[in-house]
């Protein structure tokens, strides 16, 4: 009788397990049927909105179906601080901010515009606008590359790559309307220079003035070669840049890259101007002084070589009252090169502190910095005063010693004179300006 019970427990407990799990396959095969039609409600909504944007298409034919954006990146673009610069500034403050006016900004944007434009798959394009922002930001403030990335909300090499693509494209495509265009060519055009130079500064027959100043850097590669090479006598490590200036302020040329520790009448020799002066650049026509013909002058100091269109002052060591004077007249021509660069390194301040940047960046830089400082000219857009590092805090003419060491600008040892037709024009000249001096005219 026991036995009997016991086979009977066994089978009701199998039972009860063949329940369970029945129950739980009923179970599992509801989630599924319920999944499944969950996914067939969810497509049929997806088809269900297809079908009405398509429908909203055809009825407008002119609504655009906006183009989604691929992104790789984690977190959203901030541009607040462009549209804030762009809706809320008042143009003086935007002025103080860009170192240029709206207008110059908007003129500027014109003209390079097509060129910044770019085309990505993976990222929503930088506008051209935002880009020269960026660019002028950086030059005129000379702020490190992180701050303007955590101002703008773009990493630090985009806001490096931005930079120097704009600077790149300024020089490519704007510097021969705005630099190489202020040479004259013609003689009408070496004639209105003379004219001007002559009206402003009081020295006969010059059209330009010629000089150099460093610009600071950090040490390039190449070991202890680069290291004598660019280490300079002032004691840093810089690249020259050599430019002539105008009446007017503007540069009318210029060379930069070469290494701080040139001498200056090596870096001029080097260049293409000098082959092409040497080659008849400058017109055969000129003024006669004395027994002399002087033709147009270039006016630099004592570290370049004495021509007959290139003039220096005496360096002897014992000068005449005429030779003074002489070199006081042709150092009061040669301040325009202090006045463009005190206003470059004024508004652009990238150029007055030390550059991280490579030396092929650096130059391309300095190069962009003067196509913009001849726009601003043509343009009207002045500088302020407190900006003009050759003037002092009330707006006076700073000592010129002041303001070479200030602009660091070059200061190399003399070479000999060598040509004696460049004595006799110098001497010519000399003559007459003691001569203008005592009779009344003072130069």
């Amino acid at each position: 009788m026991a036995e009997k019970n016991v086979g009977n427990t066994n089978a009701g407990n199998e039972e009860l397990v063949f329940l369970a799990n029945a129950i739980k396959e009923g179970r599992k095969r509801r989630l599924k049927m319920q999944l499944a039609l969950n996914n067939l409600a969810a497509r049929r909504r997806r088809v269900l909105n297809l079908a009405c944007l398509v429908l909203l298409l055809i009825s407008h034919r002119n609504v655009t179906v906006p183009r989604p954006v691929h992104s790789c990146r984690r977190l959203k673009r901030n541009s607040g601080w462009w549209e804030n610069v762009c809706n809320t500034y008042s143009d003086a403050r935007f002025k103080k901010t860009f170192r240029v006016s709206r207008g110059t900004f908007k003129f500027i944007l014109r003209r390079i515009e097509p060129f910044l434009i770019r085309q990505t798959v993976t990222e929503e394009p930088i506008p051209p606008a935002l880009r020269l922002a960026i660019c002028l930001y950086r030059l005129s403030r000379g702020d490190y590359f992180y701050t303007i990335a955590e101002m703008s909300g773009l990493g630090v090499s985009t806001i490096s790559s931005i930079c120097q693509e704009v600077c790149q494209v300024l020089v490519d495509h704007l510097w021969n309307e705005n630099v190489s265009s202020r040479m004259p060519q013609t003689e009408e055009e070496f004639k209105q220079k003379i004219l001007d130079m002559e009206e402003f500064w009081q020295f006969p027959c010059c059209w330009t003035a010629l000089d150099g100043y460093h610009i600071a850097m950090k040490c390039p590669p190449g070991g202890l070669q680069s290291c004598k090479e660019y280490h300079n006598f002032k004691n840093f490590y810089s690249i020259v840049l050599m430019a002539m200036v105008d009446s007017h302020y503007r540069f009318v040329w210029g060379s930069c890259g070469f290494p701080g520790n040139s001498h200056d009448a090596v870096i001029f020799r080097s260049t293409d101007l000098w082959t092409r002066i040497q080659e008849g650049l400058i017109p055969v026509i000129g003024k006669t002084v004395g027994d002399v013909t002087v033709p147009p002058l270039v006016v630099g100091d004592s570290a370049f070589p004495l021509q007959t269109w290139l003039m220096k002052p005496y360096t002897k060591a014992i000068l005449t009252p005429k030779q003074r004077y002489f070199n006081y007249c042709l150092s009061r021509a040669r301040m325009v090169t202090e006045g463009a660069y005190g206003q470059l390194k004024g508004r652009w301040r990238v150029l007055l502190r030390k550059s991280e940047s490579s030396q092929d960046n650096v130059r391309i830089t300095t190069l962009a910095c003067m196509v913009l400082h001849n726009i601003c000219i043509a343009r009207g857009d002045a500088i302020s005063k407190k900006l003009d590092l050759s003037l002092d805090a009330d707006g006076q003419k700073r000592n010129r010693e002041e303001i070479r060491k200030l602009l660091q600008m070059r200061n190399c040892s003399s070479i000999r004179d060598v040509s004696l037709e460049a004595n006799k024009v110098r001497n010519a000249l000399c003559e007459k300006l003691w001569l203008e001096k005592e009779t009344g005219k003072v130069c």
